[in-house]
Formats: C-alpha cells, sequence, structure tokens
C-alpha cells in the first residue's frame, strides 16, 4: 500500500503569517500554481491513484480539487478529521503578536505528546486520536495494492508520520514544503510503513 501525503498550496494566511488552525484559509496564486506543478510531478512519477481523501478546510479542499482536475480524477473524499490542529484563541493570530511565552507555550505542544490543550482549541493526543482514526480507516477500506493520495496540512502530516506511525523524527530538519510530494508505503499488511519521499527528496 502508498500513501502520497501532501500538504497544501501556500494560503494567505501563510504569507501574512497568521495561525490558520481551523480557519478556511483561500490558497494564493502561488498556492493554486503550486498545486498543478504537484500534478504534472505526479504525472511524470506515473502515480495512478484509487482514492483520494482532503481535509475540508478550504486552502486543502482547492489543492484537492486542483490536483484532481489535472489528473481527472472525478472524487475527493472530503473528511474533517484531517484538518490542522484547532488553534482555539491562537486562531487568526499574527506570529509576530505572540508573546515570548505564547511561542514557547506553541512550541512545547509540538515538541512534547502532551494533554494540554490550546485554550479553547485542542491538545496534541486530541489532534494525533482523529489523525489516527481517519489513517487508519482508509487503510482498512482499501486493498493492500492501492495507492492513495491525501491532502491536508503540517499538522496532518506530522501526527500521522511522527505520532502515530513514528517513521520520521520531531526535530525535523525541515517542515513539511506545500505541495511537496511526502511518499509513505508497505510491502505488505505484515511490513512495517516507511517513507520513501520527504518534501520531493527520495529517502
Amino acid at each position: 500500500m502508498k500513501f502520497v501525503i501532501v500538504r497544501h498550496g501556500q494560503s494567505e494566511d501563510n504569507i501574512q503569517r497568521i495561525i490558520s488552525g481551523h480557519n478556511s484559509t483561500p490558497l494564493t496564486k502561488l498556492g493554486r500554481e503550486q498545486a498543478k506543478d504537484l500534478s504534472q510531478q505526479l504525472l511524470q512519477l506515473g502515480i495512478k491513484f484509487d482514492s483520494v481523501y482532503s481535509s475540508d478546510l478550504k486552502r486543502a479542499a482547492e489543492t484537492a480539487e486542483i490536483v484532481c482536475k489535472e489528473l481527472g480524477i472525478k472524487e475527493i473524499n472530503f473528511d474533517k478529521r484531517l484538518r490542522e490542529t484547532d488553534a482555539g484563541l491562537f486562531t487568526n493570530r499574527h506570529v509576530e503578536s505572540l508573546s515570548n511565552e505564547e511561542k514557547a507555550f506553541i512550541d512545547s505542544l509540538m515538541a512534547e505528546h502532551i494533554d494540554i490543550s490550546t485554550p479553547e482549541g485542542e491538545s496534541n493526543i486530541e489532534h494525533t486520536l482523529r489523525t489516527k482514526d481517519i489513517f487508519y480507516e482508509i487503510v482498512n477500506k482499501h486493498p493492500e495494492d492501492s495507492t492513495i493520495l491525501l491532502i491536508g496540512h503540517g499538522g496532518t502530516l506530522f501526527h500521522i508520520l511522527i505520532r502515530v506511525l513514528n517513521v520520521l523524527t520531531s526535530n525535523l530538519e525541515n517542515w513539511f514544503v506545500n505541495c511537496a510530494i511526502n511518499i509513505l508505503e508497505r510491502n505488505s499488511q505484515n511490513t512495517p510503513w516507511k517513507i520513501t519521499m520527504l518534501n520531493n527528496e527520495k529517502v
């Protein structure tokens, strides 16, 4: 089974350095171009998908719609469990407006697998549980020879690849790049998952 797991294209909040959380911010012009470029890369790699899953938030959904249009794929399965972490009261805050204490708190949520929530948001563990739920639901739904495209957010990729499957370490050298290809695969149900491509680079 193979998963191509992708972070959405550049969003308006990305360029303004705003914490999006569950805010449904749209793609920028560059973000839409990134989605089209991603489509061409997938075509060049000759990857054919049996199913496509996406977060329902606009920046991810728009990415999925552009890619699927370019690839001639008719159906997208949108699921809110693939959303970014609910940032609660931090949603729509400019990064530059955060105090040092607030920045340290947010950093600690990603660094530690702890059950502490952002105010009016969700915890690291809560996000892990919902991404684990949808990931294994997809795995169990499809034959072992399936290839799945999954489009989400940096947090989505973080929790699937680090918290759920433990195939990457939490101290990534580079965060997940917008519309870069990340390939996760296994040979059979009895073999472990492994990353074979990370941010467009073969591993």
